[in-house]
């Protein structure tokens, strides 16, 4: 069977030399290529390997896909590579990422066409984000209402990176205005306790009481990821106040998810003490740490303690 020149191209790639001279001519050439798959993977490697010095080869790049769209880099394959590849170098030049941040690319798909740009605006946000370009919130803020949700939501979490007072704020209005999908409220929801400290729990405490079940569960899981002492005692305390399984459960779910002691220890002490029903559910919180054999045989013997009372206080 003949070989494909492009899988052949693409295999060829893991075997130039990092750091090198030859190297560098090698995947100056492959930045060049008409197949977007192999400037992608190019671009990976390179990205990988923190090699500075062909920046400009793949910002070139870059903007060869760009002014091509679809005809030249299909789905954004190439363009989204190059730009994580120059988030993972720092890259500090503005121009490439806001030409990417604004970048719409309508394809064909089996209904209406599709916007495959959304990954690379939220990544172009990032990296924006990362920059020194002073007016990076000014470019930013159109994101909070982009019509595709990835897309919100990776310009929060670049909003979130840059951290200061106003970043902060727009951070508070666009969570406060709310934000029809999920997603997107939970970044909100961890950037709040990220940024704001002990002030960003009373901000999220009460979407945790939404009537809305995912924005609930949004909030009860950023408390669990931001592993925030004050945010994992709200919710140790929210528990018994908490009489509906499904946010029973996310609350134990959460803070297993945290690993912090004083989190673990109180799935534990449910194992051992609390009735069959939660400390079912305090097993199943835990089980997600399955290759932890440490929290393995800890869970064991909690549930060891249990059967053993139980069989002291049996008739």
């Amino acid at each position: 069977m003949k070989n494909d020149p492009i899988e052949s191209a693409l295999a060829r790639l893991d075997d130039i030399p990092l750091h090198t001279p030859e190297g560098k001519a090698a995947f100056t050439k492959a930045l060049a290529a008409k197949s977007n798959l192999i400037v992608a993977k190019a671009a990976r490697l390179i990205g990988n390997a923190q090699w500075i010095d062909l920046n400009s080869d793949m910002a070139n790049a870059f903007g060869r896909m760009i002014e091509k769209g679809a005809a030249l880099d299909k789905g954004c394959a190439a363009m989204i590579a190059i730009a994580r590849a120059l988030v993972q170098i720092e890259y500090d030049e503005p121009d490439l990422f806001l030409r990417g941040l604004h970048h719409v690319q309508m394809e064909a798909s089996f209904g209406p066409p599709t916007d495959t740009a959304t990954e690379l605006r939220a990544v172009c946000a990032m990296g924006l984000a990362n920059s020194t370009y002073p007016h990076k919130l000014r470019e930013l803020v159109p994101l909070l209402v982009d019509k595709e949700w990835q897309v919100r939501a990776g310009v929060i979490r670049a909003i979130a990176v840059i951290g200061n007072e106003a970043a902060s704020l727009l951070l508070r209005y666009k969570m406060l205005s709310g934000d029809k999908d999920p997603e997107v409220m939970s970044d909100c929801f961890i950037a709040m306790l990220a940024l704001e400290g002990s002030d960003g729990l009373p901000l999220v405490a009460p979407f945790a009481k939404s009537q809305n079940p995912e924005i609930r569960e949004a909030a009860f899981l950023a408390m669990g990821a931001s592993r925030r002492a004050d945010a994992l005692a709200w919710l140790i305390a929210e528990f018994p106040k908490t009489v509906d399984q499904p946010g029973r459960k996310c609350i134990l779910l959460s803070l297993s998810t945290a690993r912090v002691e004083a989190a673990i220890e109180f799935l534990l002490h449910l194992i051992r003490t609390a009735t069959p029903p939660t400390a079912a559910l305090a097993t199943d919180a835990l089980s997600i740490h399955g290759r932890d054999r440490q929290l393995r045989e800890q869970v064991a013997a909690a549930t060891a303690s249990r059967s053993a009372a139980d069989a002291l206080s049996a008739p």
